[in-house]
């Protein structure tokens, strides 16, 4: 008799194993996707989720108008010196990123990451008055020979950041498209900034140099200071995984 109410108790538990099909090994899911970074660049990229919880992902960016003046206006919402933000506006010419990252998927459309971002700005044509209103803090426009286009210098910077994103995926139905969104924000480290003249003898000169050097610290000292970048990702998805 106790055998038998044993049996009978069990055999709920046996017929629910039966029925739960046995977990099928991951496959690596390869993702392209293309969208806005906003406010910082047009993005495009690469992912590959190697296991049900953790992904890499590599992407690019081109940053061209008016990327460029949204974000110097963000960066000056956190304190960016208006002096230079001004400068750059004015004569911002192009930028690119190269990102890459990883992520830890949650049992759900969620996920989150970190990233580390390398972006490259060119600026110019910068006049003296630019520079000098860079370094005192003050506006020079009104000297006429320092506005003067006869003499003017390029900008190049480089920037690292480091940040956090968090999103969610959101698939169509019987597709391999999909859409992201995604919130992130970055935080500036680290930047390296270096300028010439159309005037390779003024280049030469000793103060100038120093001109230079100078100018590289406070445009890095305002950038680290002050270089927090929010985004927000909007991003078209092709997933390869096999499986719409």
């Amino acid at each position: 008799m106790l055998r038998t109410c044993l049996l009978l108790l069990s055999l709920p538990l046996l017929v629910r194993a039966q029925a739960t099909p046995p977990s099928e090994p991951f496959a690596l899911r390869h993702t392209f996707f293309a969208g806005v970074q906003l406010p910082l660049s047009y993005t495009a990229g690469y992912q590959a989720q190697f296991s049900r919880r953790f992904s890499a992902r590599v992407q690019g960016g081109l940053i061209v108008p008016p990327f460029d003046r949204y974000t110097i206006k963000t960066l000056e919402g956190f304190g960016l010196d208006h002096q230079l933000g001004d400068a750059i506006d004015r004569s911002f010419q192009r930028g690119t990123l190269l990102s890459v990252g990883v992520n830890v998927h949650a049992n759900s459309p969620w996920y989150a990451g970190l990233l580390g971002q390398y972006v490259h700005l060119t600026a110019g044509p910068i006049t003296p008055a630019d520079g000098l209103g860079l370094y005192f803090k003050r506006d020079f426009s009104a000297f006429g020979l320092l506005a003067s286009p006869a003499l003017v210098f390029e900008m190049q910077s480089n920037l690292w950041l480091g940040g956090l994103r968090i999103g969610r995926a959101f698939l169509f139905t019987n597709s391999h498209f999909g859409l992201n969104l995604e919130a992130g924000l970055g935080k500036i480290f680290a930047t390296r900034n270096t300028f010439a003249s159309n005037r390779s003898l003024v280049d030469a000169l000793g103060v100038t140099q120093q001109l230079y050097s100078d100018l590289d610290h406070e445009v890095d000292s305002s950038l680290r200071k002050n270089g927090y970048l929010p985004t927000l990702d909007v991003l078209l998805t092709y997933r390869l995984d096999g499986r719409p």
